[in-house]
């Protein structure tokens, strides 16, 4: 990868043995030296999102080792590279505001060395409000009067609380599951309840809430939300039991009956009716097509000319073809296949915060891109990817009443792989999705080409 004048100290930021040791001195060794025996005894990069030239978020999932006790437990910490020069003011404008204090660790910290700021969670820049919501003593204060909200009896008492982090995206948002005890005060019975909530930066759950409750309605046994509360910018949701439908899913004997309930869940999906302002067209596609090869000539310039070539293929094609039959409907805009759920026979789709309206197809070479992203990454040949894709396509088509354009969804499909798979491994840093960066762009062009 080219270095990147705008962030100098890039290399040192995706050193896990660098920041292990950078880290060990300012999140620990500033507040409680080995001699109290905190030791960061391993560091692991997790999400990253990189902004060629323009800004660089990263996260890192520490073991903390603490020497007298010989217990262990995980700390992840989020981090804001910075422009040389800036990273104090940085750090400056992030001290000023409320922290929540972490037990024998810095809850902010700056690294000099890297011009990095670093926030020690639940601590984020963005997500203001995380703290208080993985605070049993806030939460014990705050649900008792959320009970209508949660979709709880407004007799019911709150006994206990436990909280989970599901996934957390620094900057953006959080999921936590809750689990409750609860007890009927006339009748004495207690019950458990689990329940999500979603912690945005900005209040987009508004919007979110809007969606699901539409969809509720015309999508039994998925999600149910059970109301926003804006002071907290939180979207409280009910649970969907299941597994997260994975590429091992695949192995078991009737993996292609499961892909036709999923193909099947999807069109469902599609047929859905949803007010909404937001769209997705062929615009916002040639964009993030063109930004791929921003972001390629800035990160890997040598392969900034196939991605060009691509990318003009895609356009002069679409320019060729034809749309007039591409009805707008719900789609998910982030279809892969971590987002649907299975539970027996029973499948549901999750995650709406990207849901607009625009041509359906989106969704399905999202999909098709995804499946051989996951297939690859499984050391699985083409061949059973495209059965599997084949299978899908085919149960998709006839669940729907539209006809299905194979030009129009390969052209999706090969877009898919330049400005969702290919762009996300650069912007992630993604060393292991980048082994088969080309894989990924053969296969944008096969689908191109037929």
């Amino acid at each position: 990868m080219r270095s990147d004048p705008e962030f100098p100290h890039l290399s040192t930021a995706l050193s896990p043995l660098l920041m292990q040791e950078l880290l060990q001195t300012t999140l620990v060794g500033q507040l409680d030296d080995q001699r109290h025996g905190l030791v960061v005894g391993s560091c692991v990069i997790g999400e990253t999102r990189y902004k060629p030239g323009k800004s660089c978020v990263l996260s890192y999932h520490l073991q903390i080792h603490d020497v007298s006790t010989g217990s262990h437990h995980e700390q992840v910490v989020s981090a804001r590279l910075c422009r040389p020069d800036e990273g104090m003011a940085e750090f400056d404008r992030a001290r000023s505001r409320q922290l929540s204090r972490v037990p024998r660790l810095q809850s902010l910290t700056y690294l000099p060395e890297t011009e990095m700021v670093v926030w020690s969670f639940p601590n984020d820049r963005k997500l203001t409000h995380l703290p208080q919501l993985l605070n049993l003593e806030f939460l014990a204060a705050h649900l008792p009067s959320k009970l209508a909200l949660l979709g709880l009896d407004d007799s019911s008492e709150i006994e206990t609380i436990t909280t989970e982090v599901l996934h957390y995206l620094p900057e953006r948002s959080c999921m936590v599951r809750y689990r409750l005890a609860v007890k009927h005060q006339s009748t004495g019975e207690s019950r458990a309840v689990t329940l999500y909530g979603k912690i945005y930066r900005d209040d987009i759950g508004t919007q979110v809430h809007s969606i699901m409750r539409q969809l509720a309605e015309q999508m039994p046994g998925s999600a149910v939300p059970l109301g926003y509360d804006p002071e907290l910018r939180t979207l409280w949701q009910s649970h969907v039991p299941g597994e997260p439908f994975l590429w091992e899913s695949l192995s078991a004997s009737d993996a292609l009956d499961l892909v036709r309930r999923i193909a099947r869940c999807v069109a469902k999906f599609h047929r859905c009716t949803v007010r909404t302002p937001c769209r997705f067209d062929l615009h916002d596609i040639e964009e993030s097509l063109l930004d791929t090869i921003e972001i390629a000539e800035h990160a890997y310039p040598d392969l900034a000319g196939r991605v060009t070539s691509l990318v003009n293929t895609l356009l002069a094609q679409r320019t060729s073809m034809s749309w007039s039959d591409a009805l707008p409907t719900p789609i998910h805009r982030d279809l892969k296949m971590h987002n649907f759920l299975i539970s027996g026979e029973r499948v549901a789709l999750i995650d709406m915060d990207s849901l607009c309206l625009g041509d359906p197809l989106t969704d399905i070479g999202s999909l098709i891109a995804n499946f051989h992203l996951n297939g690859i990454r499984a050391g699985s040949d083409l061949g059973s990817t495209r059965k599997i894709v084949d299978v899908f396509c085919s149960a998709y088509a006839e669940a729907v009443p539209w006809a299905v354009s194979r030009p129009r969804m390969n052209w999706f499909t090969a877009t898919a792989f330049i400005h969702e798979i290919t762009r996300r491994s650069i912007r992630q840093l993604d060393a292991e999705r980048m082994k088969h960066i080309t894989e990924y762009l053969d296969l944008s062009e096969l689908y191109a080409s037929t």
